[in-house]
């Protein structure tokens, strides 16, 4: 206890000097939550704070449950004060102290703005208050700046055309682009120069200096002239075309025109092997000249090439040796004319089915020449006869050659097996059934199978699934309508026989008497009238019983059957009355 007071009091020492902090004279209490243990409780309130113009904050002792969140403040808002509020004073909140509430409108109620820099076209101010309720304001207005401006030539003025620049404010995007004037010629001074015969002159004229600008007019050199006439050249003596001279220097015009012939060209012949030739020439067509360039060449004669004779043929001629000129048409060819054929007469042969014939032909004694048809063989027109298998002998085809009546045997097909309809019990412990097909007498026998079921407490069920005789009940007939086929896994074969006497029903799988193990699911259909008013309860080897759920679809029960893990190739069950209980 005397921990808690010291405690108490160093707590409310370090509020006192706390700045803002007012204590209250008597006890004040408040209602709050611990933030740390959840606890609610009523804590005394050990001083006030402001926190802004509209609350402040006080302070409580710690928790009495988990002496701990002392000294936490919580917020409130200001309260009491009867004192005029004036434009710069508020009421005073008689917890805190803090001036709080609306103030007198004869003081200024200040709102700040933001300072706003100048630009070049537009005025700006520095930071400044206004009074919200009268026309109050400290602000002070900074003058444009005006635009500071950097100018580019775009394009410069000329002597005589005009440029224009670019002229752009480097503080905010004013731009202009005023034009330049044209600059005028920079005019030069040039003396004038007389032409001569040979050089061109000029008057006197102004140039440019900044520009092509001129006023030089060319005065072209030129000759004093002096026509001649023309005087044709002849076979033997030049002449000139027209001509001028100059009066002042040696120029002329004049050119010679060389002697020559009035020239008549003449195509080349060639030699030939009976006559002469010439390769192309020239002659002069003035009269009284005999200028030629003519050359003869002598003929060329036969360039002979000798050919070997060949005999006639009865299709194709033949010629005598004979020989050709290389470069002409000249020859002593002489045909021999085709002999024709030397023919011999063949009678015909009729084809048989094993060897080829011909029809009557000619051929030549002196050549390959023949008219021979060879006609194909025939071959065997084989009609079939089929013997059909029995149920203890193969069937197999005789084929039999309509023409020259060989034969052979061919497509074998085994034997069919007996097909045995419902097995009867001797009372031997044998079964037997003849064989159904048709022109067949055979009765064949065998051992009969039996199993044992236990069908109720101390009873067994003795009988044979292929006959249906059993030992202490009656025989189990067979029903006739009984099909079966697999979902998963194999029938060794799909003769099913089911069988009842109306209180037991077997199902197996028999060939020719002997039993086959199925596997995997079967699906079994049955006559609908089967179960009438009665329960399908399979019973297992043990005597275990088990209702066997079914479906009904078209006039069929179809149940399903599962040998996948059955070691016995029968299954056993009972048509129990759907009033009886199991």
């Amino acid at each position: 206890m005397k921990k808690w007071l010291i405690w108490c009091l160093t707590v409310l020492a370090m509020v006192c000097l706390i700045p803002g902090i007012v204590l209250k004279a008597a006890a004040e209490t408040t209602t709050v939550r611990c933030k740390n243990c959840g606890s609610v409780e009523t804590r005394e309130i050990l001083g006030y704070r402001k926190y802004d113009s509209n609350s402040h904050r006080f302070y409580v002792a710690e928790c009495q449950n988990c002496h701990n969140d002392g000294n936490v403040t919580y917020l409130k808002v200001h309260t009491g004060g009867t004192e005029t509020p004036t434009c710069t004073t508020g009421k005073t909140c008689e917890k805190c102290g803090a001036e709080y509430g609306e103030k007198d409108p004869n003081n200024h109620d200040l709102v700040h703005h933001d300072a706003k820099a100048p630009s070049c076209t537009e005025i700006g101010w520095d930071a400044y208050d206004t009074c919200s309720r009268c026309d109050y304001t400290t602000r002070k207005e900074l003058p444009a700046l005006n635009h500071d401006l950097r100018q580019s030539v775009i394009t410069a003025p000329t002597c005589t055309e005009t440029g224009w620049a670019y002229v752009k404010c480097s503080r905010c995007d004013y731009f202009a682009t005023p034009l330049l004037p044209a600059l005028n010629h920079d005019l030069e001074q040039h003396a004038a120069q007389a032409p001569t015969c040979t050089e061109k002159g000029w008057n006197a004229y102004e140039t440019c200096s900044r520009c092509d600008y001129t006023t030089y007019v060319e005065l072209p050199a030129q000759h004093d002239l002096e026509q001649h006439a023309a005087q044709a050249p002849t076979c033997t003596e030049a002449g000139w075309d027209a001509y001028e001279t100059c009066k002042n220097c040696n120029y002329t015009t004049r050119k010679e025109l060389p002697a020559q012939h009035d020239l008549k060209q003449h195509a080349a012949k060639a030699a030939t092997c009976t006559e002469k030739g010439w390769d192309a020439y020239e002659t002069c067509s003035r009269l009284g000249c005999n200028y030629t360039t003519y050359q003869e060449i002598p003929a060329l004669n036969h360039n002979l090439v000798r050919h070997d004779a060949q005999a006639a043929t009865c299709t194709e001629k033949g010629w005598n040796a004979y020989e050709t000129c290389s470069r002409c048409n000249y020859t002593t060819y002489q045909e021999i004319p085709a002999l024709n054929h030397d023919l011999v007469h063949h009678e015909a042969k009729a084809p048989t089915c094993t060897e080829k014939g011909w029809n009557a032909y000619e051929t030549c004694s002196r050549c390959d020449y023949t008219t021979y048809a060879e006609l194909s063989a025939l071959n065997h027109d084989y009609q079939a006869v089929t013997v059909e298998p029995t149920c203890e002998t193969d069937g197999y085809t005789v084929f039999t050659c309509s023409r020259c009546k060989d034969s052979y045997t061919a497509d074998p097909t085994d034997k069919l097996g007996h097909q045995f309809g419902a097995w009867s019990p001797n009372g031997t412990g044998s079964q037997s059934a003849g064989c159904l097909r048709q022109g067949c007498a055979h009765i064949g026998s065998t051992d009969c199978r039996k199993f044992t079921f236990r069908t109720a407490e101390g009873e067994t069920l003795t009988f044979c699934p292929v006959c249906g005789q059993a030992e202490n009940a009656a025989q189990l007939e067979k029903i006739e309508a009984a099909t079966a086929w697999t979902i998963s896994g194999s029938l060794s074969a799909e003769d099913v026989t089911a069988r009842t006497n109306g209180e037991y029903l077997s199902v197996a799988f028999e060939t020719a008497g002997s039993l086959t193990q199925p596997t995997g699911l079967v699906r079994l259909a049955l006559p609908a009238g089967l179960l009438e008013g009665k329960t399908l309860v399979r019973i297992a080897p043990d005597g275990t019983q088990t209702e066997l759920p079914f479906e009904a679809k078209n006039g069929k029960l179809i149940f399903t059957l599962d040998f996948a893990n059955s070691e016995l190739p029968v299954m056993l069950f009972r048509l129990v009355p759907q009033t009886t209980a199991l």
